[in-house]
């Protein structure tokens, strides 16, 4: 058994940090090799009464000990949950400690191991999920490659109720996808650092299913849910319009596109106090196909910007099965509480001080009730202004206080808006330098340069695109048009 052994400790060498890329991927090629001669029996053996996972170093020796885990695992089944705990307690210790350059080449071993762990953690009723999220987070800190495992890690969180499980992976921006390398690109070496983790996590690489539109637009719309949960509006209008914006041919508009646009509209509400502006870019037929079958909530929003309460409350109370249909019901309910509180807010813009009296008779509610409302906005800082009791409830007084005109943004923010964009920056030029070495790229730009030579042919240089009448991308397509002839 030592000699088996032997082979499993072989890598890394003693002077790992010495080699070039292309020195190290050679080596661990030729390790993973001579690690398929040994017979699978010894990967669950004991030497000296200690198994495998004793003797190995689970940061240190990442490839031998994953795949002893995985083999023990297999070899355990669904029998012996006090071996399952074991082996899952094991486990963690390996997504905390692995080195995330080694697991690169063996991403299908990696992928089972992650897949067992959270089926596991279902079937012992585990609420704590780090574990899994750690493991993403130390294979990809940037997470910005999606995977079919950051869907599998959201509709987890959510089916054991602690949806605050998942913010880890979803706070992290997504920028690219595992793709098919085209032959014609130049192989480009896995332990090297990339400022995009596509360029390891690949369709190739083990790490990820075969990933559909349905995994990216549900995985969105499960994240918006998370943020809504949170009240964390501004994310949860971002995942929103992912879906609504998603690509489609030839105009198909899915149902998770409209389920987003219905709360995308709630959540419009609820944060600003009226519908978000549509995006610039959507799909003219498909925002047409969204708005055609979503005409209750158009109608909410419209009574909600009018602030006409009562119209309001009539719309809540006719859809109350549509709203409970799709799962709504809260967020309407919300969106009329809000609807009272912005009512309150928009008093300041006409006067500076009120007594309460005025204030409930322009709500329609009670004194009582709108004192309740008032202390309870100015508690949650919706509501910047004073209020002083009078003897009862009608005599108090509301006095606004007009915003500060010196406020700036928390040097946090800036700090944070800062970094996103340096994120976005790499992400982008990392995305321009894959494409210049795609054979497409290079067939258009060589058209382009000899197109653009001072003896090309003027007919050569002319754009002879045409853009049909009615192939705009706006929402409202075909309303203005003139008959240029007339």
């Amino acid at each position: 058994m030592a000699d088996p052994l032997g082979t499993m400790l072989a890598f890394p060498p003693d002077k790992v940090k010495s080699l070039s890329p292309t020195q190290y991927d050679t080596k661990l090629h030729s390790y993973l090799a001579s690690l398929e001669k040994l017979p699978p029996s010894v990967w669950t053996k004991s030497v000296d009464n200690k198994s495998l996972l004793e003797l190995l170093d689970p940061a240190v020796n990442s490839i031998a000990y994953l795949k002893s885990l995985v083999n023990n695992v297999e070899a355990v089944g669904n029998k012996d949950r006090a071996r399952l705990e074991e082996l899952y307690d094991q486990t963690s210790i390996f997504f905390a400690s692995f080195d995330p350059v080694q697991v690169r080449f063996v991403g299908n071993l990696w992928h089972m191991l992650w897949d067992w762990a959270i089926k596991c953690s279902s079937h012992f009723g585990l609420i704590d999920l780090s574990v899994l999220s750690t493991a993403l987070l130390r294979l990809d800190p940037s997470s910005a490659t999606f995977t079919t495992l950051h869907l599998s890690l959201v509709q987890q969180s959510l089916a054991l109720g602690t949806p605050t499980q998942a913010l880890p992976i979803l706070d992290k921006n997504i920028f690219a996808y595992p793709q098919t390398l085209s032959k014609s690109v130049p192989a480009e070496t896995v332990s090297d650092e990339h400022e995009l983790s596509n360029a390891f996590i690949t369709s190739e690489s083990g790490f990820s299913e075969k990933v559909v539109p349905e995994h990216v637009l549900e995985y969105y719309l499960l994240g918006a849910h998370v943020y809504i949960g949170t009240r964390n509006y501004q994310r949860a209008r971002l995942f929103l319009e992912h879906v609504i914006l998603f690509p489609t041919q030839q105009h198909c508009t899915s149902t998770l596109q409209v389920e987003a646009f219905k709360k995308w509209i709630l959540i419009g509400l609820l944060s600003e106090g009226k519908s978000f502006p549509y995006p610039r870019t959507v799909d003219a037929v498909v925002w047409k196909n969204i708005k055609s079958v979503a005409k209750a909530y158009d109608a909410l929003a419209d009574s909600f910007e009018k602030r006409d309460w009562q119209k309001y409350q009539a719309e809540m109370d006719v859809g109350a099965q549509i709203w409970a249909d799709d799962g709504n019901t809260r967020l309407v309910a919300e969106a009329g509480h809000a609807l009272v509180k912005y009512r309150v807010s928009d008093l300041q813009k006409t006067y500076a001080v009120l007594p309460v009296s005025r204030v409930a008779a322009h709500l329609g509610l009670s004194p009582e009730e709108t004192l309740s409302t008032l202390t309870q906005m100015m508690s949650q800082e919706s509501l910047n202004a004073t209020l002083t009791q009078g003897a009862t409830p009608e005599e108090g007084i509301l006095q606004f206080h007009q915003p500060s005109l010196t406020a700036t943004a928390p040097q946090s923010d800036l700090e944070a808006q800062t970094k996103r964009i340096e994120t976005l920056i790499a992400a982008v030029r990392d995305a321009d330098r894959r494409l210049q070495l795609t054979k497409e790229h290079v067939a258009v730009s060589k058209r382009n340069k000899s197109a653009a030579a001072p003896d090309a042919e003027l007919a050569d240089q002319m754009d002879l695109t045409w853009d049909a009448p009615g192939t705009s991308n706006g929402p409202n397509v075909g309303e203005d048009d003139e008959d240029i002839m007339s």
